[in-house]
């Protein structure tokens, strides 16, 4: 038998609808999700990977980045704070070296550029993604529930997404920092 999750955001007076079918848990879910311009659905195969379809560029990857906020917000909270030198305030002075690294490096270009580097369109793409995690966000502040329970434990709340934050260079040239032959002294 062929397990498929079905999400469907579906569009209704300038605000999307997310209606999400669990296999297990009887029905769906719907929330609304602003931000849409026309019906997307994202299929759950049976490993649990997403496949999304989407009418226009925007939708599409403004739903990838709903969906990948929806399965791992925490995870991607996390790489904000990497991105954003931001570590120090949930782990503390173990974290400042890391932090610090991150704002020397922190992108200081045209971001417009930038991003046209990345693709033709890269503006447009990058900036529909960031608005998907921060619909999730939002969502996750008026649902509290659908916060993962990491978010309690640790005691913060996600914070919102921009394009810097994709395109940081935290996570490769955080190592040259770290290894004593490449290190930077400051």
């Amino acid at each position: 038998m062929k397990h498929v999750y079905h999400l469907a955001l579906d569009v209704f007076l300038a605000c999307g609808f997310l209606a999400l079918a669990v296999p297990g848990r009887g029905g769906t879910e719907e929330l609304a999700v602003p931000g849409l311009g026309a019906p997307v659905e994202i299929l759950r195969d049976r490993w649990g990977v997403a496949h999304i379809y989407a009418r226009n560029e925007h939708d599409l990857f403004f739903a990838q980045g709903f969906n990948v906020a929806r399965d791992r917000l925490f995870q991607l909270e996390l790489w904000r704070r990497q991105a954003t030198g931001t570590m120090a305030e949930i782990q503390g002075e173990i974290a400042l070296p890391r932090d610090i690294g991150a704002r020397l490096l922190r992108f200081r270009g045209d971001m417009t550029r930038e991003l046209g580097l990345y693709h033709p369109r890269g503006l447009e793409i990058v900036g529909a993604f960031v608005e998907g995690i921060n619909a999730f966000i939002v969502q996750s502040e008026q649902v509290p529930s659908l916060l993962p329970i990491e978010f309690k434990i640790v005691g913060i709340k996600p914070g919102r997404w921009t394009p810097e934050v994709v395109v940081s260079r935290h996570n490769g040239l955080f190592r040259n920092l770290t290894n004593p032959k490449t290190s930077v002294i400051y």
